[in-house]
């Protein structure tokens, strides 16, 4: 009788004081993550040569937007370098009752909207502007939603080039699922999130494309892991040519230590983000060889297709040491993402390039 009333105690307690979307999130600063970040072909195929890293971590607790924010500083990159990188991105937190908010940002997809906006489609149409008027905070996490019931975050429609587009914003919460960790065995929150982009056709949204992103949430640990699949773009319509978004899987690793657990000195070998990116049709590639005396470095950069298939050969030779610039011509290749890759010696670095005709 003793255990039946503590199990009816229980669920009356579950019911009305439900679990808060905070009781997911680290309760302090300080907390780190480091994930191994693999994208994914057009197959959603992993591409394990192509595999990087990203650390964030908690920094600080403070207003922004109006809402009281947890906020964390975010960076990606190779196993040689990224603990040597500064943090280059924020993420913005927010917590009231069972509802999880974020702040939606564009400060990481400007230049891909800038180059939308180069490309001339619509005069009185400017994407970059449009989409800092979405900027906000958005209760992206419902951990009170019923499981299987998707919920609009923001919806929108606009006039591009005689076109009327709608764009909507939602989520859905799943089933919880249990996720296997190098942290342990957590019973995760499983969210999935879609931007989807559609053409009116009077009352009617016919799809154009849509873009999600599943993530699952572990208690105080948040994010443990996330999935975001391959997708064939098409917006012919609006006259921008088709490209491709290759996919990735986010995994939570234990820490991230460097090559071998040697030290890696600052000013080391070096490549930089091309430039411009998204390019039509090039684009330059720097990069930097310090000085090793006398030696001369065996040195490759190379061009991968989403597949991995290599498809342009831009040095391979032995060089002193030095920084260089090289042009990259993909006049006959077609829009999409590439990787390019430098090797020197030891070193292997890899970042990713947008080519939009």
């Amino acid at each position: 009788m003793e255990k039946f009333l503590l199990s009816i105690l229980f669920i009356i307690s579950f019911s009305v004081f439900p679990q808060q979307a905070s009781d997911y999130f680290p309760s302090s600063t300080g907390y780190v993550w480091n994930y191994k970040v693999t994208p994914l072909d057009s197959l959603n195929n992993p591409m394990t040569q192509f595999e990087y890293f990203r650390q964030d971590s908690f920094a600080s607790v403070q207003t922004y937007q109006g809402r009281l924010a947890d906020i964390v500083l975010s960076k990606e990159g190779p196993l040689q370098t990224i603990l040597l990188q500064p943090y280059i991105d924020s993420i913005f937190y927010s917590f009231q009752g069972t509802d999880g908010y974020e702040y939606f940002s564009t400060s990481g997809i400007e230049t891909f909207l800038n180059q939308l906006d180069s490309l001339g489609i619509d005069s009185n149409f400017n994407f970059l502007n449009f989409f800092r008027s979405l900027q906000n905070w958005y209760s992206v996490y419902r951990f009170g939603a019923s499981p299987g019931v998707r919920y609009t975050l923001l919806q929108k429609d606009t006039l591009i080039s005689t076109y009327n587009i709608r764009f909507k914003y939602s989520a859905i919460r799943n089933n919880d699922q249990t996720i296997n960790t190098v942290l342990g065995t957590f019973n995760c929150k499983k969210f999935i999130t879609q931007w989807e982009f559609s053409y009116l056709l009077g009352p009617i949204p016919i799809p154009l494309f849509s873009i999600e992103d599943t993530n699952w949430i572990a208690p105080s640990n948040w994010l443990v892991k996330a999935y975001q699949p391959s997708k064939a773009v098409d917006l012919s319509l609006l006259g921008i040519p088709p490209f491709f978004i290759p996919g990735r899987t986010i995994d939570l690793i234990d820490q991230i230590v460097g090559v071998d657990d040697k030290p890696i000195a600052v000013n080391d070998f070096v490549l930089y983000q091309n430039y411009p990116n998204p390019f039509n049709p090039s684009t330059k590639i720097r990069f930097n060889i310090p000085d090793v005396g006398s030696e001369l470095a065996q040195t490759t950069l190379k061009v991968y297709d989403v597949l991995g298939n290599e498809v342009a050969i831009l040095v391979n030779e032995e060089k002193p040491s030095g920084r260089y610039e090289i042009e990259f011509d993909a006049s006959s290749l077609t829009s999409g993402v590439y990787f390019y890759r430098l090797r020197i010696g030891d070193f292997s670095e890899t970042k990713s390039m947008i080519l939009l005709k």
